[in-house]
């Protein structure tokens, strides 16, 4: 009964490269984020609270019987929408200030790099959190697993091309 009175809510994604509608609008603003082939994407959970990481815990008596039960995150698990998966933890939030010069490092904690484009649509990325409830009870204990968590992003992935020329002679 007391596991029924938790709120578990999926977390929020935090991504790398960021999107905006118009090049003076708030980072994050745009419908979609966008990426190009190559480009390390960076994934984190922008802002944890005990609803969406935990713990979540809490206390109460149900026929004489003192219950207190503990809601966790067990894992995260990100679907890149092309057929990457990888388990991680909270993540690195992307520092666009300390990484200016350095657009092709990798997050040190997590992320993927899109191998190729979404053509004229988009890739959906989803974070999916796997929760776990610890309990203590009546000289007894336990664990009870809860339904995932999910959220999700829309990510378009372009391809960057260049041409190189020289200017022999001139």
């Amino acid at each position: 009964m007391l596991v029924r009175t938790f709120t578990l809510e999926p977390i929020t994604i935090g991504m790398a490269p960021e999107s905006k509608v118009h090049s003076d609008d708030p980072i994050g603003t745009a419908a979609y984020r966008r990426t190009w082939v190559g480009i390390p994407v960076w994934l984190w959970v922008d802002g944890t609270s005990e609803s969406t990481w935990g713990p979540l815990s809490r206390t109460a008596t149900y026929g004489g019987v003192t219950v207190t039960a503990t809601a966790n995150v067990r894992s995260l698990t990100w679907s890149s929408g092309d057929g990457q998966t990888i388990n991680c933890g909270v993540g690195t939030p992307f520092n666009a200030a300390a990484m200016a010069n350095q657009l092709a490092v990798d997050s040190p904690t997590c992320g993927f790099r899109y191998q190729r484009t979404s053509g004229s649509g988009s890739f959906t990325v989803s974070a999916s959190t796997t929760w776990v409830v610890e309990w203590t009870g009546g000289g007894e204990s336990g664990t009870i697993a809860m339904p995932s968590t999910t959220t999700t992003a829309q990510v378009r992935v372009g391809e960057l091309q260049s041409v190189n020329t020289a200017n022999y002679g001139g």
